[in-house]
């Protein structure tokens, strides 16, 4: 069998998995290098772990960033088990061993931030901006993804309890918090919707339900009106994060378990990484600098006074 024909095959199945046509789309994205370089009429039977080795130099020779060379590798290596599991392969690629992806620490946006974030959502007419603030406050106030965004419904809220439901990957449906916050911008756009008519929540200038691409653009417009990096994911990093952050201060835990059900983490060990963020960020808040201790206990002092210096620094675009 030949490696187009064998994709094909790939793709059927995890389409009969109940995989979503995004993620079919990523898995035809992420390994197509490999199937060009390898050959898409070369048979199964004639990959080796030395061409697969050849590959993976000539990614990590390149250009591309180690993040998105561990991507490609790492979808090359599913693809890969699928045909040592169902085909003639002549090597285990289970033994396949995928650069990590670098270490990246987390931005939480602090009040002033958050503030600018809404204060600089403009739209026209007037309830779209009303609508970009709902949805920017459920991804900060809930970890939603960007596709469960565009996939809800006006019947999965349950404001008595103050949550709602969503259908994460998989197709799997999970419960997740409603913010008094939240609740009101998600009020303010209801009442100024001109479409009431749609099961769905979030609604295009033309009534139809919301597209990833459209709050692509609308998140992308917004970092640069407010000069802060944005993304729908990073929103869903603040949430997470937070929560562990919350957690720790008022219970002395992160509660990590709970936030992985939030999340709709398969593996609790995805979610465990905002921990440590959590960590960090509190050990660095909680900081005891000796340095201070003694340039105080010897009367030394600096002229500018914090505020001073926190303003020049954020002048000069430190901060």
């Amino acid at each position: 069998m030949k490696v187009r024909e064998a994709f094909d095959l790939f793709l059927h199945d995890k389409r009969l998995q109940g995989l979503s046509s995004d993620s079919l789309d990523s898995y035809r994205n992420l390994t197509y290098r490999f199937r060009a370089y390898v050959g898409f009429d070369t048979l199964i039977s004639a990959l080796t772990r030395e061409i697969y080795d050849d590959y993976a130099l000539q990614l990590l020779s390149s250009d591309l960033s180690l993040s998105t060379v561990s991507s490609y590798l790492r979808n090359t290596k599913i693809f890969l088990v699928w045909l040592y599991d169902n085909f003639d392969l002549s090597f285990d690629p289970h033994k396949i061993k995928v650069p990590k992806s670098p270490k990246k620490v987390v931005h939480i946006l602090d009040d002033s931030e958050i503030s600018e974030i809404f204060d600089s959502v403009s739209c026209s007419p007037g309830w779209l901006s009303a609508r970009n603030k709902a949805i920017i406050s459920l991804m900060l106030d809930s970890g939603i993804r960007q596709i469960e965004v565009c996939t809800l419904k006006r019947s999965d809220f349950n404001f008595d309890r103050m949550v709602f439901k969503v259908s994460g990957k998989g197709s799997k449906d999970r419960f997740v918090p409603l913010g008094h916050t939240s609740l009101c911008f998600l009020y303010d756009y209801l009442l100024h919707c001109p479409y009431h008519d749609s099961e769905f929540l979030f609604l295009d200038r033309l009534g139809q339900p919301i597209s990833r691409n459209a709050i692509r653009v609308f998140v992308n417009k917004l970092k640069f009106s407010s000069g802060i990096d944005l993304s729908s994911h990073k929103f869903r990093h603040n949430f997470a994060t937070n929560y562990c952050i919350d957690n720790i201060k008022k219970y002395g835990q992160s509660n990590v378990y709970d936030l992985s059900i939030l999340m709709g983490h398969e593996s609790i060990e995805t979610t465990k990484r905002y921990e440590h963020f959590a960590h960090e960020m509190i050990a660095a808040e909680n900081h005891f600098s000796h340095l201070d201790s003694v340039l105080l206990k010897n009367q030394v002092s600096l002229e500018l006074s914090d505020s001073e210096m926190k303003k020049t620094l954020k002048n000069q675009g430190f901060l």
